[in-house]
């Protein structure tokens, strides 16, 4: 089990240099990530976007311009585009996004001429350390960055990725939580009548992978206390594993809350194109960008983790 982004990025070390197209290259953040990512042996950068100006600042950063592979393209959109293309034809194994606008950038990576995208809904698993009560772990939420207001059908979808990366991360059977203001089912709150209807599907479908349950709200999923409080019985109360928000802005909102207010590392990745796709905001700080780039590396293959504490 990955406990931490410690961890995490000792075992993206351990399954060795994946290449990784990063999309307009032209802001001091995304070249240094690169730069450590590198060092640490997680990936081999390809660097696009103004050349001169990445090879200046890896310069600045006492690297040999020489040891990175370095594309001209200044405009941003049109790097993104061969990036996009460098993933798709399988020369990289990571997209990442740099000095560019997400929606230039998504709309790229999902355009049908790219051949990135896959029948696949993609969506946006972030990962941050638990440390509450004496323990230690990695939890997850879903989906704050790419569905707007997802329906049944695009939660299950959802649900599938989240649980695809606690599989990776140590988790035999995930426990999920499907979120919404209250834990009781209200006619004029949608996520509510949403929640059961997906626990009913992931029961009667006979998943047994993860265990998915709901509506609650967030207060039963995380503190066993007020959960038995408000009398809930699930295998779920004050345990979750997964946070399964109602809609973007809920999950956009929590994780900015996660990061501004409790200090806390968010490591994002998208699923369900060809390969990860990172979209760290312009402003992340380097340990973010690189908690995301080892989560990337961690889903970039099906392959069997190395042992953490093996050499």
């Amino acid at each position: 089990m990955i406990k931490n982004f410690k961890e995490l990025k000792k075992i993206a070390m351990k399954i060795g240099p994946q290449r990784i197209a990063i999309a307009a290259a032209n802001n001091h953040e995304t070249v240094l990530a690169a730069v450590e990512a590198k060092k640490y042996g997680m990936v081999e950068p390809i660097l696009i976007g103004n050349k001169s100006w990445i090879i200046e600042e890896l310069e600045r950063l006492e690297q040999d311009p020489n040891q990175f592979e370095c594309l001209d393209e200044q405009d941003p959109a049109k790097a993104a585009y061969q990036a996009v293309k460098i993933v798709a034809s399988g020369e990289a194994s990571i997209l990442m996004k740099g000095n560019v606008s997400t929606s230039t950038f998504l709309s790229t990576a999902l355009s049908r001429s790219a051949g990135l995208r896959t029948k696949e809904l993609l969506s946006d698993v972030e990962v941050f350390e638990d440390n509450r009560n004496n323990k230690e772990k990695l939890m997850i939420v879903t989906d704050g960055g790419i569905n707007i207001k997802p329906g049944i059908k695009e939660k299950i979808s959802i649900i599938k990725k989240a649980v695809s990366v606690a599989h990776r991360i140590g988790y035999k059977i995930p426990k999920v939580g499907l979120l919404s203001a209250s834990e009781k089912i209200h006619p004029d709150v949608q996520s509510t009548i949403d929640a059961v209807a997906i626990a009913k599907i992931f029961q009667m479908d006979h998943i047994s992978d993860c265990i998915v349950d709901g509506p609650f709200a967030l207060d039963n999923v995380v503190d066993l206390k007020s959960a038995l409080g408000k009398g809930i019985e699930s295998p779920i109360a004050g345990d979750a594993d997964i946070l399964v928000m109602p809609n973007m802005e809920a999950g956009n909102i929590f994780g900015k809350c996660l990061v501004y207010f409790a200090g806390k590392d968010l490591a994002h990745v998208a699923l369900g194109a060809k390969a990860p796709i990172l979209i760290p905001s312009r402003t992340a700080h380097v340990e973010t960008k690189l908690s995301s780039i080892a989560l990337a590396v961690l889903m970039s293959n099906n392959k069997k983790l190395p042992d953490i504490n093996g050499k």
